[in-house]
């Protein structure tokens, strides 16, 4: 924001100028809004603590966390921003570890590249992913992101838990004998009983679902038949007004939205804008050139070396913003979904490699701090790096060949 503010007064663009970045963005906004309201009226409800600690009752051995937490969190991160689950997910496996007297950091680092490895599967995973999804142009996003990211995400998810299960797992194996109940609770996933009150109390429960139901059966829906497209993001305002509408608990679903998110994409969107008026994503373009729709792999191998690099210097959802109006400039569009999703995907998976990669890492660490664990840089790149290098080199090798 303080450099959206800055752009304006320098005179790189106009207040009416800034204006029209923000307007023409609003789709992006507006689903952020919606996503987020979801988020915090599900955490109201307690649904997502739930679901957590579902996921920790499936472990049969601590060693079994790791993996059983990677896979479980990827998953719901895929249909939940990424954000929102970081900051339910600290105090959580931080309560967890202290039954198993245990030592918290491995569960945490397995939190931060849970979310970051899951969320690459949809358009409403991350935020950067929304971006890509609006900005972009490609019809039909969920289904796209389905199409090219749903065998290299699920590959990804085995393959880092099985990695993070080895790296973790003896540690936390070592901490405490078997899970028994009293350390970590096994609850059914469906709560039995009570639902009439329970829904009237948080309609939350049933109004999310459905509303990805439709969105996501309205973009396949579209994809097979070539029929009209219903945007993802009315589909999600249409949800969320119906949550304030019939929620009782309203005004705490309104202050529980994460409001710096949706605010830094609006700085972001008059930041990148004057960035396009005074020139600077032509610079980018010609210190980093990436090759037109006639040379794809070369292409391919460019998006995705870039977006690594420069998600550790300005963050990912940054780095998308820049990227797009430059990839657009050299003929990508609608048309091209594999170099879109190399974009989207690359971007996120390198917030596995440094803290500055992914606005959840910094959201995670400075939980963590709060509430006495330090994570330490060094701690998080021994096992994120090469995290990041399997889940990239799976990702590069899949959109080569169009899967």
């Amino acid at each position: 924001m303080a450099g959206a503010f800055v752009t304006v007064a320098v005179g790189v663009l106009t207040v009416g100028g800034a204006a029209a970045s923000i307007s023409t963005s609003a789709p992006t906004l507006i689903f952020l809004f919606s996503l987020f309201l979801f988020a915090g009226a599900l955490d109201g409800a307690g649904a997502l603590d739930h679901l957590a600690r579902w996921l920790l009752g499936r472990a049969r051995r601590p060693s079994d966390l790791p993996f059983d937490l990677f896979v479980g969190i990827g998953l719901i991160s895929a249909v939940m921003v990424n954000d929102a689950l970081v900051v339910i997910g600290v105090p959580l496996l931080l309560g967890v570890a202290s039954r198993l007297r245990a030592d918290p950091k491995p569960l945490l680092l397995v939190l931060a590249f849970a979310v970051t490895v899951g969320s690459t599967l949809t358009p409403f995973g991350n935020p950067q992913n929304l971006l890509v999804a609006v900005a972009s142009g490609v019809g039909s996003p969920v289904t796209t992101f389905l199409r090219y990211l749903a065998v290299p995400t699920a590959v990804n998810l085995l393959l880092g838990g099985w990695y993070l299960r080895w790296v973790y797992g003896s540690k936390l194996g070592t901490s405490a004998p078997p899970l028994s109940a009293p350390r970590v609770e096994r609850i059914p996933l469906i709560p039995e009983g009570g639902w009439g009150r329970r829904l009237r109390s948080y309609p939350v429960l049933v109004i999310f679902p459905g509303t990805m139901v439709v969105l996501v059966t309205l973009d396949i829906t579209s994809a097979l038949t070539h029929g009209p497209q219903v945007p993802v993001w009315e589909t999600a305002l249409a949800g969320a007004v119906l949550l304030l509408l019939v929620s009782p608990g309203r005004a705490q679903a309104v202050q529980r939205v994460n409001w710096s998110i949706p605010l830094l994409f609006a700085g972001l969107f008059v930041v990148v804008a004057g960035a396009v008026q005074g020139g600077v994503i032509a610079s980018l373009d010609s210190v980093y050139p990436v090759p037109g729709p006639g040379h794809p792999s070369a292409a391919l191998l460019a998006v995705v070396g870039t977006s690594v690099a420069g998600s550790q210097l300005v963050s990912n959802v940054p780095w998308v913003a820049l990227q797009i109006p430059v990839l657009t400039g050299v003929g990508y569009g609608p048309g091209s979904p594999i170099i879109w999703m190399a974009l989207a995907a690359s971007s996120t998976l390198a917030g596995n490699i440094t803290f500055l990669g992914a606005a959840s890492n910094l959201i995670l660490v400075d939980a963590a701090d709060k509430m006495g664990v330090r994570i330490r840089l060094s701690d998080f790149v021994r096992h994120g790096i090469p995290l990041a290098a399997i889940t990239l080199t799976v990702l590069v090798a899949c959109l080569a060949v169009g899967l």
